[in-house]
């Protein structure tokens, strides 16, 4: 896992600016923060994977249209939320038939009478939110300690006290408390 202070640090308005000066990385880094939260509103509406890519799709074009129109992009968040929920509430629409409301209250009535398993845009907003604490946060720590969460806690599959002492080069003993003072560094600047 590879971590750059750069891009992790940016704001959502320093991305639209750079995406507005045609920032392949920014543009790319605005669709990584926000995808998942994208995706979530339509499989909470109880659309399809397949129907929830077009979405995603659907809401990064129309950003992608609209970046200099946006007034005020420090706020892009609550713009990219409420682009897919209307573009979802458009889908299970002409999917089930349903009127077309005229407020966005109407529209929020509506879709939260539909089917819904998965966690709340808002919760995963704001875990998407504290990842980007934490990887921030993480940019501040030595190299080693960033590899040692990251094996440890950041990778889909948890990396043995063995895969991480062959990778840092320490006894398989050392690991645990290493582990405990990286730890104890991250939530010192988390705290800040």
């Amino acid at each position: 896992m590879r971590f750059s202070a750069r891009s992790v640090a940016k704001t959502d308005a320093e991305l639209i600016s750079a995406c507005r000066r045609g920032d392949e990385a920014a543009w790319n880094e605005l669709v990584d923060r926000y995808q998942r939260l994208i995706f979530t509103v339509p499989r909470r509406a109880g659309l399809s994977e397949e129907q929830s890519a077009d979405i995603l799709q659907e809401v990064f074009l129309t950003l992608f249209e609209k970046l200099d129109e946006i007034e005020q992009p420090e706020k892009i968040r609550s713009w990219i939320v409420t682009a897919a929920k209307f573009k979802t509430w458009g889908a299970v629409r002409r999917e089930k038939g349903f009127y077309t409301p005229d407020t966005e209250g109407e529209m929020e009535a509506e879709m939260a009478n539909l089917p819904d398993t998965s966690p709340l845009a808002d919760a995963v907003l704001i875990e998407l939110e504290e990842q980007h604490l934490i990887r921030t946060a993480l940019m501040e720590m030595e190299e080693r300690c960033r590899k040692i969460i990251a094996m440890i806690y950041l990778h889909d599959s948890a990396a043995t006290y063995a895969e991480v002492a062959r990778e840092i080069g320490v006894g398989e003993t050392s690991i645990s408390p290493l582990r405990a003072r990286c730890l104890k560094k991250l939530a010192k600047i988390l705290e800040k």
